[in-house]
């Protein structure tokens, strides 16, 4: 996919990581086949990763991974030359949600207290992955 076009791939990464984000923060839930994706699936070095967390991070990946001008040597540079806003989302939505499992007690205590926070959560981290998805 080229600069600042969005593909069926990325619209379908995007809905995943929204979907996703609602989950992680405690608004949503969803069961299927049993499985809630809000239950840890797997715990590596003890950080608990949810079967939301993985599929909304991997969504994130997934939109850069299948760009087809990104090169993983030149992405720093790629997201800092993005602009105000997009550079914050786009910054905030490679490390929130890691910081979400890595400090569960404040980052993914604060964004979990009030829905208008998980709200928040959702907004920064899906703009930040369309901006990953369309900029880059």
């Amino acid at each position: 996919m080229a600069k600042l076009q969005f593909d069926a791939l990325d619209a379908s990464l995007l809905v995943t990581g929204i979907a996703s984000a609602f989950m992680l923060v405690g608004i949503a839930t969803f069961n299927l086949f049993d499985v809630d994706f809000a239950a840890t699936v797997f715990a590596p070095a003890g950080l608990p990763l949810s079967t939301a967390w993985v599929l909304g991070y991997g969504s994130i990946v997934g939109t850069i991974v299948t760009n087809e001008n990104t090169e993983f040597n030149t992405l720093s540079d790629d997201i800092q030359g993005l602009q105000g806003y997009y550079l914050i989302a786009a910054v905030a939505t490679l490390a929130l949600p890691i910081a979400f499992v890595v400090f569960p007690d404040s980052v993914g205590a604060f964004f979990e207290s009030k829905d208008l926070w998980g709200v928040l959560y959702v907004v920064v981290v899906t703009s930040g992955q369309a901006a990953l998805g369309w900029m880059l």
